[in-house]
């Protein structure tokens, strides 16, 4: 019975999970955009002021 995993700890960790994802795709976005800038993509698909 002590093993059980309770509903909020179930929440929680799902939560974070979710968010961890959301980060670890910040953090990628983040150079994949300066790069595409840096060659001018942003500009020829209209993305870019």
């Amino acid at each position: 019975m002590a093993d059980e995993i309770s509903f909020g700890n179930k929440l929680m960790v799902g939560f974070l999970r979710i968010m961890v994802f959301i980060l670890i795709v910040i953090l990628i976005a983040i150079p994949v955009l300066i790069v595409l800038d840096f060659l001018g993509v942003l500009e020829a698909l209209g993305m870019s002021s």
